[in-house]
């Protein structure tokens, strides 16, 4: 089978999905210069912002629980999983059932060349102090307020 038209065809039926009125062309010239930025470093102004970090477009998430991957990505400026928008919380709310630390949960990825790193690593690499573990800040907190 030829892959060109297999790519097109779930191009197709994605734009067919999602009610997309934009033609196949428009959307590959779209992602070709996106997937351009991206590899060559040229910087993109779409984009979330979740809290002090910035995920550029193209981000991927992922979440693992109970032995299962769940994944959302920066689409523009939205974060979008299983086609809805959500919120780093309410997607890591949704995924495991319970209120959960999202910065502990998600694991980022912002191009195929980076492995998976945890959103509170990216976070303090973000931030102008080193993270402490929890334990020691509580327990610190306690002793100060002796």
């Amino acid at each position: 089978m030829d892959m060109t038209h297999h790519v097109y065809t779930e191009l197709y039926y994605q734009m067919r999905k999602r009610e997309d009125h934009r033609t196949r062309e428009e959307v590959v010239l779209i992602a070709l210069k996106e997937w351009m930025a991206r590899q060559y470093g040229q910087p993109t102004d779409r984009g979330y912002q979740w809290k002090e970090l910035f995920l550029p477009h193209g981000t991927r998430l992922r979440i693992s629980h109970r032995g299962l991957c769940y994944f959302a990505q920066v689409e523009g400026d939205l974060l979008m999983a299983e086609g809805k928008i959500v919120t780093p919380s309410s997607w890591a709310m949704e995924v495991c059932g319970s209120v959960r630390n999202a910065w502990r949960d998600i694991c980022l990825r912002r191009n195929h060349l980076e492995p998976w790193t945890k959103a509170s690593d990216w976070r303090a690499a973000a931030g102008d102090q080193p993270r402490q573990p929890g334990v020691n800040r509580r327990r610190r907190a306690r002793r100060s307020t002796d």
